[in-house]
């Protein structure tokens, strides 16, 4: 009659113990991974949604037209109002309505931690006809289109003045500029420049814009209130 084996109490704990490793080293490399997919992928949708805001930008920049304003004495100016970190002006391509040209400011806003957030406020024209440069504007919608940024940077490629476009003096060309008004300047700029960088990562991309901005005052050169 053969003698009945088992495990003996040593063989139970080593057995029990080795188990134990395996189940915590398994549940330890699940949760690096899990970790780790959660982390990329929400740094991919971070990214997509940047991208986004990034693209829906510059096809709002590549819709500004000139748009002409009478000024206190009736003369017409062109409404756009740029600056380093602001621009304010109308675009066929906006983000609020797309039925309709719409009016817009983007600012870049500082934040407590001097970050900076990019902000689009605007009112379509269906809601406000803009006639002249003493009316008010107050835009009706809102959208924060980026966050966290260390920097940003708005230039605009044109001429001086309508003056010096029309004299067109050899050697005179258009040049860079920090800030660009339509009202002084009496034309909007043939391009805008946009820099925007965060974690000292810079991105620039450009916007062209109409290059003859001039002819928007034919109609009014042949009524004689130019």
């Amino acid at each position: 009659m053969r003698k009945q084996q088992g495990f003996t109490l040593i063989e139970l704990l080593i057995s029990v113990t080795l188990l134990s490793l395996l189940m915590f080293t398994g549940n330890y490399v699940y949760m690096q991974l899990a970790s780790r997919w959660n982390k990329e992928l929400g740094s991919f949708e971070q990214n997509a949604a940047q991208t986004k805001a990034v693209y829906l930008l510059q096809n709002t920049l590549d819709g500004v037209e000139p748009y002409l304003i009478k000024n206190k004495k009736g003369r017409p100016e062109m409404f756009f109002v740029g600056g380093s970190d602001s621009l304010l002006a109308i675009t066929k391509r906006g983000l609020i309505d797309t039925q309709n040209p719409e009016i817009f400011r983007l600012t870049a806003v500082q934040t407590p931690s001097g970050k900076y957030n990019l902000v689009y406020q605007a009112i379509s024209g269906s809601e406000l006809l803009l006639i002249n440069t003493e009316q008010n504007i107050e835009f009706t919608q809102q959208k924060v289109l980026l966050t966290n940024l260390d920097e940003v940077n708005i230039n605009y490629f044109g001429w001086k003045n309508l003056d010096e476009m029309a004299m067109q003096t050899p050697g005179v060309l258009p040049t860079w500029q920090n800030s660009y008004s339509g009202i002084d300047q009496q034309l909007t700029p043939q391009k805008i420049r946009v820099t925007l960088i965060k974690n000292q990562q810079p991105l620039t991309f450009y916007s062209q814009l109409d290059k003859e901005a001039n002819t928007w005052f034919s109609n009014y050169m042949q009524t004689g209130d130019f």
